[in-house]
């Protein structure tokens, strides 16, 4: 009789337990899955600006909610890049477009031949221009989806950046400006050796094209090995980037000369930004000579990681 009521009043406290850890941890687990599906419609409605509540415990509701929000975040900023970069395409393409179509009613209207092969030479400048912009986003798009990846092999980097020089060294004189190189010798990386050279060109064609003003300027080619890996370095003494837009100079289309007087598609620093993350470095941009108020100048410099033979 005694063992019966022992285990009646075990099994009543075993009960007991048991609800008041069903309402204590059970109703709460719920209410926080439900919170959780709350946010995931409104998500699921196209709002990517919610994010899955976080109670701060740090139980694993809180580290699968703070994982899906890491994973929200790059979702919300590759739509918000899409999106303008649909809108650049828009504005950059419009406008060649629109130039092509006036010449070729150009052409047609007029009865001069010279005239009309005048507009027919327009048309294929205007045309391969805008080749060159196709050119340079699919050439982006295969580096960042990492399709050149099994291309890599041992290059001689000191020697890509010395030919470099070189063929951009008439092209600086002709704008005025002098090109000078300090290259490290026997400098060696495993790397894609077509998209390194077209982001080295791609960096002192910036550099000339927005040094042209400062005629009898200099345009500084530097590649030498630091403690943090090797750098290659581009340094103008233009009107530089303030610093509250280098963040926004390396997406596509962009371009801190809105009325598009200088030739160029606004992809330059895009593509070697994509080249660099292909490679495992980095992009920085910085003042040449921070000392002046206006005129500062832009260094950039891509640094290679040092890699164990």
């Amino acid at each position: 009789m005694l063992v019966r009521q022992a285990l009646m009043i075990a099994l009543a406290i075993m009960g007991l337990g048991a609800i008041i850890i069903w309402f204590g941890i059970g109703r709460n687990a719920l209410k926080r899955i439900d919170r959780m599906s709350a946010a995931s419609k409104k998500i699921m409605a196209g709002d990517l600006s919610q994010r899955l509540p976080v109670g701060g415990s740090g139980d694993e509701f809180d580290r699968l909610s703070v994982s899906l929000n890491t994973m929200l975040e790059r979702i919300e900023k590759l739509n918000e890049g899409l999106r303008q970069v649909s809108d650049n395409i828009a504005h950059d393409l419009k406008t060649p477009l629109t130039r092509l179509r006036n010449k070729a009613a150009d052409a047609i209207d007029t009865a001069n031949e010279d005239q009309r092969r005048l507009a027919l030479d327009g048309i294929i400048s205007e045309s391969d221009q805008l080749i060159r912009t196709f050119d340079a986003l699919l050439m982006i798009s295969r580096v960042e989806a990492g399709s050149v990846a099994a291309e890599m092999s041992p290059i001689e980097l000191s020697t890509i950046v010395a030919d470099s020089a070189e063929l951009y060294e008439p092209v600086a004189d002709e704008a005025g400006l002098v090109l000078t190189s300090s290259i490290e010798p026997g400098i060696s990386i495993q790397g894609n050796r077509e998209l390194i050279g077209q982001a080295i060109f791609n960096l002192i064609d910036n550099a000339i094209k927005y040094s042209g003003d400062a005629k009898g300027g200099e345009i500084s080619l530097k590649l030498l090995r630091r403690p943090d890996g090797i750098c290659l370095s581009v340094a103008d003494h233009g009107p530089g980037i303030p610093a509250d837009k280098r963040e926004d100079v390396v997406k596509r289309f962009v371009r801190l000369d809105e009325s598009r007087s200088k030739p160029g598609t606004g992809l330059g620093l895009s593509l070697v930004e994509a080249v660099m993350e292909l490679h495992g470095g980095t992009l920085e941009l910085s003042d040449t000579d921070p000392e002046k108020e206006d005129g500062r100048g832009l260094t950039v410099s891509v640094i290679f990681p040092v890699k164990p033979a």
